[in-house]
């Protein structure tokens, strides 16, 4: 096996994902609960046992379960977390167990950082009201010999396309990004007018029409290597976007844009496709 990558749920009640190479296996986000993620991690090749690492997007409690960080403090599982989050965190009597084990490593926003053998994740800085957010640029390499690694985008939880985003994930081979909502579902939801003001401020969730812009741009940035072969839609909002209408508007772009690209759609209870990257 090369290198593999499975969401395990991703929605407003909880967010992880793995990277699988043949050396090793990285947890991104602590959204579930230990027995959760166990269960979600069956049949992709990774358990709790196998994890080498675990990286942190941002400290909502949709990605970040405080009894999942006691188990990753149990086990002593390196925990990478930007600078930020640690000042966030530092009070916590289970970050204060993975520090004391020196289990914690922290990551500047600026530069790459290796988080296992063969694994190099580059934070990429997302506008999103729990500062400070980071998507990541991945770099992992099968083990196989091949020099080349594979690239994946990971792109969750983002108000707007900032300024040099789409460039950073140009040429990757797998993109996740998030599909939150549907505009007018989101409008018409019956949800408090603040918290649908947030899902579609600056700060807040891309829309699928918003994630549909990035997907176009990331396209027509790509430089001859045909964009992304796999999109994978995230972070679908259960009551304010529907599946079909996700995949209908990455599908457009798909076809207008002559791309190749096939489109995945994740889900909040299930665990998602596990795909095989390089």
């Amino acid at each position: 096996m090369g290198v593999r990558f499975c969401v395990l749920g991703s929605g407003s009640a909880g967010n992880a994902a793995l990277v699988m190479t043949p050396r090793a296996h990285v947890l991104i986000d602590l959204g579930f609960t230990p027995d959760d993620l166990a269960a979600r991690m069956e049949g992709t090749g990774a358990a709790w046992d196998s994890l080498k690492a675990v990286v942190l997007t941002h400290t909502h409690g949709d990605h970040l379960k405080k009894r999942t960080l006691k188990e990753i403090a149990n086990r002593e599982i390196p925990f990478f977390c930007h600078e930020g989050h640690a000042k966030h965190l530092q009070g916590g009597r289970y970050f204060k167990r993975l520090a004391a084990a020196g289990a914690v490593r922290t990551y500047s926003g600026r530069e790459p950082f290796e988080v296992a053998d063969g694994i190099r994740f580059l934070p990429l800085h997302l506008p999103h009201d729990c500062p400070p957010t980071y998507g990541f640029r991945i770099e992992a390499l099968n083990g196989n010999g091949d020099e080349r690694p594979a690239k994946l985008g990971y792109l969750a939880d983002l108000g707007h396309e900032r300024a040099g985003l789409c460039e950073a994930v140009a040429d990757v081979d797998l993109l996740a990004l998030e599909f939150n909502h549907d505009e007018d579902l989101e409008r018409n939801s019956g949800r408090h007018p603040k918290l649908i003001d947030r899902v579609l401020g600056d700060q807040g969730h891309l829309s699928n029409r918003q994630a549909a812009l990035v997907f176009e741009n990331v396209l027509k940035l790509a430089n001859g290597t045909g964009g992304p072969r796999l999109l994978v839609q995230m972070h679908l909002s259960e009551d304010c976007n529907r599946p079909d209408l996700a995949y209908k508007a990455a599908q457009e772009v798909v076809l207008r844009m002559g791309a190749h690209t096939k489109v995945f759609s994740t889900k909040q209870n299930l665990r998602g496709t596990v795909h095989e990257i390089a």
